[in-house]
């Protein structure tokens, strides 16, 4: 049902924006962990995107 979608993408938007917060993506100390923060972030887009557009809901590029 939409609720239950709704309330996982609530958790998991709260949840990386605890971990970005804690984080640092872009200023990492190495590449490795730069990449691999980098890709946790994409992944996280495309979760929250794919379920906003299973709501209908529309999204944007950049904020």
């Amino acid at each position: 049902t939409p609720h239950v979608m709704c309330a996982y993408l609530y958790d998991v938007a709260g949840l990386f924006s605890g971990f970005y917060e804690h984080c640092p993506i872009l200023s990492a100390e190495n590449e490795e962990i730069r990449n691999s923060r980098l890709k946790l972030a994409q992944l996280t887009a495309k979760t929250l995107k794919l379920g906003l557009d299973t709501l209908g809901i529309e999204t944007v590029e950049r904020m």
